[in-house]
């Protein structure tokens, strides 16, 4: 078997199932999108709601459950864990409901607790069935990026502690809250991402895995580790700028990654599809909000206004332009059926692939030029428009692929 067929292999014929879950995913994109809107128009809506939706809603949801596919590809490791999957999903969406329901944004009381905690439970139990697949793994060359996994669901479960703590009062809640969304997006989201993208680019683009980043997996992963710790905790004890410095060495263990992995991918002749651009991207930018947000961190910048000026390039533009670019790739090869009925609906899916991804982008720059203003709304409806769109394709592709199904 070649590596570059490796993930497509393993992960062939999972099943319907996964329609499912890409219909949740989607489910909390509008209603994300839609808050988002409504939030911009006027509408008594907190900043809270209109963060979670996306990150509970759809960037843990399809972290958790496509992180713990790629652990079984990767390790080799058979499984069929379609129930409990479903139940950590349902784990993940109670608590965002609840949380929303118990006004998690406004006040913190015991139902945010308990919703909190069914969040926490569903990664520890992650977290263990990462490890079990992990320790049965019978192919080492490509198990050392699945420690990412077991990290980035440990640092998912620091965050949780540390919002419920901000929420009761305990110390700063500002700086517990800049602690606690770094433990998020640059522990748990990023390491998923830094983890994946080392076999899944090259996978998208049809090149070859490169030697040298997975050889860097270990340092790179410990490095970052380290870093990051010390980041939440010196932004818990107040010390924004020894934090921000402490960021800029995550920014160096991504690098030490993702350099040779883009390297290898464009002197490999990359086919450049609709899912491979989107992918890269959406790397690129994130690389660029890390090093943003150290950078602001050490001059001492706001850390609220920052996070507003930062989130929708690195929700939009960065993270959620490259999980739906994953989709575009992965939902065909999922739902399987033959390689003929893979490929046309891949080619459903990257339809006007360049103008979504143009919409995309330039959405991304708008918000940039200001937290508020003309610019900044006509660049969240680019964006809003631009992955509506990709979820559009998407789901027009998954829908043409079960009419075509024989009865």
């Amino acid at each position: 078997m070649s590596e570059v067929s490796l993930t497509d292999v393993s992960l062939r014929a999972r099943g319907r199932w996964h329609t499912h879950v890409a219909a949740v995913l989607g489910l909390w994109l509008l209603i994300g999108v839609g808050i988002v809107i409504a939030r911009a128009l006027g509408a008594p809506v907190s900043w809270w709601v209109s963060v979670h939706s996306f990150t509970l809603g759809v960037v843990a949801t399809a972290i958790l459950v496509y992180s713990t596919h790629f652990t079984e590809a990767l390790t080799r490791t058979a499984g069929d864990d379609r129930r409990g999957v479903m139940a950590r999903v349902a784990l993940i969406q109670s608590g965002l409901i609840l949380l929303i329901v118990g006004r998690a944004g406004y006040d913190w009381g015991a139902l945010a607790d308990f919703a909190a905690t069914l969040v926490i439970w569903a990664f520890l139990w992650h977290m263990a069935v990462v490890y079990s697949h992990l320790r049965r793994s019978l192919a080492g060359t490509f198990a050392v990026t699945v420690p990412f996994y077991l990290a980035a669901a440990g640092f998912l479960v620091v965050a949780g502690i540390m919002g419920n703590v901000a929420g009761r009062g305990v110390g700063s809640y500002a700086d517990l809250i800049a602690a606690h969304s770094r433990a998020a997006v640059w522990g748990f989201t990023w390491l998923t991402i830094l983890g994946t993208v080392i076999t899944l680019l090259p996978t998208l683009t049809g090149t070859r895995i490169s030697a040298t980043a997975r050889r860097r997996c270990t340092v790179a992963l410990i490095i970052h580790c380290l870093a990051l710790v010390g980041v939440i905790v010196a932004q818990s004890l107040g010390h924004s700028g020894w934090a921000g410095l402490i960021q800029l060495l995550i920014v160096v263990a991504a690098l030490l990654i993702l350099q040779p992995v883009l390297a290898a991918v464009v002197g490999g002749t990359p086919g450049w599809s609709t899912a491979a651009v989107s992918v890269t991207a959406g790397l690129l930018w994130m690389v660029a909000v890390c090093a943003a947000d150290a950078a602001s961190t050490i001059a001492g910048a706001d850390a609220r206004q920052v996070t507003q000026l930062l989130i929708p390039v690195f929700l939009g533009t960065g993270l959620l332009q490259l999980i739906t670019g994953v989709l575009h790739h992965l939902l065909p090869t999922l739902l399987g059926g033959g390689r003929d009925r893979v490929l046309r609906a891949r080619a459903a899916a990257r339809g006007a692939g360049p103008a979504r991804i143009l919409l995309l982008n330039l959405g991304g720059l708008l918000t940039l030029l200001d937290t508020d203003g003309p610019a900044r709304t006509a660049g969240l409806i680019l964006l809003g428009v631009g992955l509506l769109t990709h979820a559009g394709f998407i789901a027009t592709a998954v829908i043409r692929h079960h009419r075509t199904e024989s009865p």
